[in-house]
């Protein structure tokens, strides 16, 4: 008999999340259904938290870590639930009880620590070193407590001010988990590691190592998300992907030439070299770059992503900053109304460009985002489709006059923090003390 789950979701029955001191299935879901001390997957896969988890996505009903995908479908918009629809598979769950047998976990998250050479603009301490060395003596005031800077509070990702988790797994800890994976998991399809920044870790290589022992490395495909900004052997990586059926290098670019420099904290010209280094010897790889958009990224729009599709890769894809509120792309709408409608469209209207100009060249075919099959370039396509999933998220998502107010003080408190200057790299907008305007 075909079992079947009212609001069905990939990651609540296939998969598991590493987070900071805790796990739990998906990579924007909160719910802290374990902790991460002295616990491998094997004994915590069915622990209560996870099985009570998956009857109620079965019974229809949203467990209180599901808030962001229950907001974005409301609200109608595509929500992270709908990842890997295809794929579900529960042939072998049992929804009296909520197990799901080992043949079951598909896709694992790893992080192992927060160590980062970058801290970007919409990042925390939590996940960047960077961030929390710069935040080090820094003594929240009024401000940041009246308009709830989670960010510089300290307690985005956290459950309150006295928590202070963070992603710690040791490299002993990290490769017992991986041996766990290889003893135990035998249909794993995709490991995702995330950071911090894996290219900056010590941790990386020593597990890619381990888990090419996994029966079934050959059809596992490796994932993972880094700045491509961070010093590391080119060659080594290359190398340690080797074993595995597939690899995805979701690089982190969120900005192009304008601001890149300013929002991420890196250099572009160092992502283009270490990008063409790699190239150079694996044209296997799927090189992918993402833009998580925020406000930020909504006032550059057209710049980040004619940038992003100078760079030859696979696809170039957008995703939401949905918190902290005072940073969601939607806020762009709110203020600025049409001259952000207008600014899409004029983006439109350059990677439609874009694609004309490359179609015109001799050789084109040969572009990574090349797909003969569907005869069109997925760099593009996936670029122009998330976009336009963005508009209509902004167009919907509620947005609060307190959370303009509350970017602002946070766009000039984070200038003063890492000594920079907005107007120097937003052209369109300028920022004031207590205000942001179009510069007509």
């Amino acid at each position: 008999m075909k079992r079947k789950s009212k609001l069905p979701c990939y990651y609540a029955y296939s998969g598991l999340n590493y987070k900071n001191g805790f796990v739990t299935t998906c990579p924007i879901g909160p719910a802290r259904l374990q902790t991460i001390d002295d616990k491998l997957p094997s004994e915590f896969w069915n622990n209560e938290n996870f099985r009570e988890y998956r009857q109620k996505l079965d019974k229809g009903e949203w467990p209180a870590g599901c808030h962001l995908c229950q907001e974005a479908e409301a609200e109608g918009t595509r929500s992270m639930r709908y990842d890997y629809q295809n794929r579900i598979d529960l042939s072998e769950y049992d929804p009296n009880t909520g197990i799901m047998p080992f043949s079951g976990l598909k896709h694992v998250e790893l992080r192992f620590s927060n160590s980062c050479n970058m801290a970007c603009l919409h990042c925390s301490e939590v996940y960047s070193s960077n961030w929390g060395a710069r935040l080090k003596n820094y003594v929240p005031d009024r401000l940041d407590v009246q308009h709830n800077l989670i960010q510089l509070l300290k307690t985005q990702h956290r459950t309150g001010p006295d928590d202070d988790t963070q992603i710690r797994l040791s490299k002993k800890d990290a490769l017992e988990i991986a041996n766990d994976l290889v003893v135990n998991f035998p249909n794993i399809q995709k490991i995702d590691f995330a950071g911090g920044e894996v290219l900056y870790q010590k941790q990386f290589f020593a597990v890619l190592e381990k888990l090419a022992e996994h029966p079934n490395a050959e059809n596992i495909e490796i994932f993972f998300h880094t700045n491509f900004n961070a010093k590391f052997d080119v060659e080594r990586l290359n190398d340690m992907l080797r074993p595995f059926g597939a690899s995805t290098i979701k690089i982190s670019v969120d900005s192009g030439t304008n601001i890149y420099s300013y929002f991420r904290d890196g250099d572009w010209n160092v992502l283009k070299d270490n990008l063409e280094k790699f190239k150079s010897i694996n044209s296997n790889a799927r090189l992918d770059a993402v833009c998580t958009t925020s406000i930020y990224q909504m006032l550059d729009i057209k710049n980040i992503l004619t940038s992003l599709l100078s760079l030859n890769l696979n696809t170039v894809s957008m995703s939401v900053v949905y918190t902290p509120a005072y940073i969601n792309p939607a806020l762009a709408y709110r203020i600025f109304g049409k001259r952000i409608l207008a600014d899409i469209a004029s983006a439109v209207k350059a990677i439609r460009k874009i694609e004309k100009k490359r179609l015109e060249l001799e050789g084109y075919e040969n572009h990574r985002g090349w797909n003969k099959k569907f005869n069109k370039f997925m760099d593009i396509h996936v670029c122009l489709r998330d976009l336009d999933r963005i508009k209509n998220y902004i167009l919907n998502h509620k947005t609060e006059e307190k959370d303009k107010t509350a970017f602002i003080i946070y766009a000039n408190r984070m200038d003063k923090l890492w000594k920079q200057n907005f107007n120097q790299y937003f052209t369109k907008y300028k920022l004031e003390s207590m205000d942001i305007k179009e510069v007509v």
